[in-house]
């Protein structure tokens, strides 16, 4: 499971980074839920290509998916990784940010599509 995980991963930056968020999507199950930081879960195909189509939008780029573990059993898998992105908004300054990320992930038909998607940053929280 793990290759097969890290293969789609690749999919999922070639596929940001191009600007496709489509393709993004087509890498998530009918169902899946997408639960951003800071925001409402997202349910559907639908509304996971709508926020990614507005990250992309943002000027954000993936810079790296790297998976740290993955646990396997069946057609389900979880996969624990970190992940690097920077924004490069129009007439803004570039911005990096890193996390970590947990991936619940499917096999559907053969192939590994993402079912739950959640994600946070290692930059402490603002001060109130």
């Amino acid at each position: 499971a793990r290759a097969a995980i890290e293969a789609a991963n690749r999919k999922f930056i070639e596929a940001f980074n191009r600007g496709d968020a489509a393709a993004v999507a087509a890498l998530y199950v009918d169902d899946a839920k997408l639960l951003p930081p800071n925001s409402q879960m997202l349910e559907g195909r639908r509304n996971v290509q709508t926020f990614w189509q507005g990250v992309i939008n943002a000027g954000v780029k993936a810079d790296n998916l790297e998976t740290l573990q993955v646990e396997a059993g069946g057609d389900i898998a979880a996969e624990v990784g970190r992940y690097a992105l920077t924004a490069r908004p129009a007439g803004g300054q570039a911005a990096t940010d890193n996390g970590k990320y947990v991936v619940v992930w499917k096999r559907q038909r053969g192939a590994w599509k993402i079912a739950v998607d959640t994600w946070n940053t290692d930059a402490p929280a603002p001060r109130q």
